[in-house]
Order: C-alpha cells, then sequence, then structure tokens
C-alpha cells in the first residue's frame, strides 16, 4: 500500500512539473496571439546571460508617470498601469492601480520610487534575446538607432490582463533581424 500512495505522490509531482512550464509558455503565447499592441521608445544598455545567451538589453523612455491628485502608492508597491496608444502607436501610461483594472490594457509593474506628484518604476521586459551570431550585430545596430540624436529603435509590446510580452525590435520601422539583413545587403 505505501508504495502504491508514493508511486501516485511521484507521478502527481512529476505531472506538475510538466505542466508549470507548458502554462507559463501557453499564457505568453496567448498575450502575442490576442493581447494589445503598444510601442515603446527605446534607449540602449550592454548585453549577455550566461544561462540564456546574447540578447538586446533594453531600456524605455517609458520610466515614470504622474499622479493623480489624492492617489497614494509606496515604494516597491506592485501596481497596474493602464496603457493607451498614441496616434502612432507607442504606449503610454494614463492612471495606476492598487488591483487590476477591467481593462486588456493593464501592465502589472513594480513601483521604484514614488512622490506626490510621481511613480518611477521599472517595466518587466528588458531583454529582447536572439540567436548568438545575429545579436552582436543586432546590438550595434540598436545602440546606433537607439541614440538621443537618432532615436529609431522601438519595441512592440502586446498586453493583456497584466502580462506583457515583447513581440518584435524594431529599426527604422523595420524588424531588427530583417534590418540586419538589409544592411549587409547594402554593403
Amino acid at each position: 500500500m505505501k508504495r502504491s500512495v508514493l508511486f501516485a505522490i511521484f507521478i502527481c509531482v512529476a505531472v506538475i512539473q510538466l505542466l508549470l512550464p507548458v502554462v507559463m509558455i501557453a499564457r505568453r503565447e496567448n498575450v502575442l496571439k490576442t493581447g494589445q499592441p503598444f510601442k515603446l521608445q527605446t534607449a540602449p544598455v550592454d548585453p549577455y546571460d550566461a544561462f540564456r545567451g546574447r540578447y538586446v538589453a533594453l531600456r524605455y523612455d517609458l520610466r515614470s508617470t504622474p499622479l493623480a491628485h489624492g492617489h497614494t502608492f509606496e515604494n516597491a508597491q506592485t501596481v497596474y498601469a493602464v496603457l493607451e496608444g498614441d496616434a502612432e502607436g507607442f504606449g503610454k501610461i494614463t492612471s495606476l492601480h492598487h488591483k487590476r483594472p477591467d481593462t486588456d490594457t493593464s501592465l502589472k509593474l513594480q513601483l521604484n520610487s514614488v512622490t506626490p506628484v510621481e511613480a518611477r518604476f521599472s517595466l518587466p521586459f528588458d531583454r529582447f534575446y536572439m540567436d548568438e551570431f545575429e545579436a552582436p550585430e543586432a546590438e550595434r545596430v540598436y545602440w546606433q538607432n537607439a541614440r538621443r540624436t537618432n532615436r529609431t529603435a522601438y519595441v512592440q509590446i502586446r498586453v493583456k490582463n497584466g502580462l506583457g510580452v515583447i513581440e518584435e525590435l524594431y529599426v527604422q520601422d523595420m524588424p531588427i533581424r530583417k534590418f540586419i539583413s538589409y544592411i549587409a545587403t547594402k554593403k
């Protein structure tokens, strides 16, 4: 009897270990397929992860938002930001909430610092992973196009029910991989 109970527990644990990554991947894929798209302007940073490989490190212009009068938030608090797109599709935060609002365009954020008039935060996606051989050239191209004098790099994200996922990194309105191929043919 003890062996059958232990075997049943083992099977349950094994199934849970297999299902957890599948659920995490499926959730992100669902956001990519059905989430609301927004563009976010970027700025350069340097990149490498020993476990996950090469990536383009991302930093955003969208790092703070004004607070409405009477709203109280604290440093390091988790909040939900409601995003709205401007005429060009670039996302901006219209409001912050303590609990997830009834909108598909809310994004779960961690506040870094709060003043009476402004909340500063970090966006939950700061890396765009690429093939190890393409990443160095992508990084170089990204840096050239994310400088203050040449602001043509941005990411397109998808947002749904508090989760945001990077869909693509663009340079001069082209996906980064396509842009790298394009400049390689120009040489």
